[in-house]
């Protein structure tokens, strides 16, 4: 599965990094998916990554210590902080409101506003800043009902305000290669991969052990079970 491109945006890349030998950006947040997405960059080419990470003052601030851990050996860490608190909204960013256990199924209550467009936007930011004109995301295909910035149309709209915007590189691209993919489907290529999962953090609560009951946790559990595998992270 991993010598095998996920999607038509993988082939792209692959063919990008092996001739041009570009720099290239990913949004890493320390999460199960997106350190997924990095090693699998990393097993693409041998060109200098940067990731780019998020301090938006989240309830799950500890994802940014595994983020920092597993970018450790890459060519630059950026830590961009974004104050999202001050607008509240859910209860990722408000710490009077309660994250909503799986089996209440309120998935959608966890919805920061805009979040992706944020971050992809400030992302991008830094990578015109850096000559970068290729950015990793790592969406997946369990974050469609809730999030609707986890879609295919809102990537290809935002790639093309992103060029339209960009003051010097017009070429700017966003690669979403596990957008199709089920999370199942995703830890199935880490396993191949060798992704260190105990490394990564996905707990909404931001506790160690993970407390096992919001949807994060759920949809990794989950995840590892269709595989078969126990899942490496201590829970409550």
């Amino acid at each position: 599965m991993a010598k095998s491109p996920p999607g038509k945006h993988q082939t792209e890349s692959t063919n990008h990094h092996s001739q041009k030998h570009m720099t290239s950006a990913i949004l890493l947040s320390g999460g199960m998916d997106s350190t997924t997405l990095l090693w699998w960059l990393k097993s693409q080419t041998s060109d200098p990554i940067h990731a780019i990470s998020i301090d938006y003052r989240q309830r799950h601030h500890t994802e940014l210590t595994a983020a920092a851990q597993l970018a450790r050996d890459l060519a630059a860490h950026k830590v961009i902080a974004l104050d999202l608190a001050t607008i509240g909204g859910s209860p990722l960013t408000d710490p009077d409101r309660k994250v909503p256990a799986a089996a209440a199924h309120r998935q959608i209550d966890t919805v920061v506003p805009f979040r992706n467009m944020l971050f992809v936007t400030l992302a991008a930011a830094y990578c015109e800043t850096q000559s970068i004109t290729d950015l990793y995301l790592a969406p997946v295909r369990d974050d469609f009902s809730a999030y609707r910035d986890c879609r295919r149309p809102f990537y290809e709209s935002l790639e093309i305000s992103l060029r339209l915007g960009a003051t010097r590189h017009t070429a700017f691209k966003l690669h979403t290669p596990f957008i199709d993919k089920w999370k199942s489907e995703v830890v199935a290529l880490g396993l191949e991969l060798g992704v260190p999962y105990g490394q990564t953090h996905t707990c909404y609560e931001g506790q160690r052990p993970a407390c096992g009951r919001c949807d994060a946790c759920a949809e990794r559990l989950a995840a590892f079970a269709s595989n078969e595998v126990a899942d490496p992270l201590p829970y409550a």
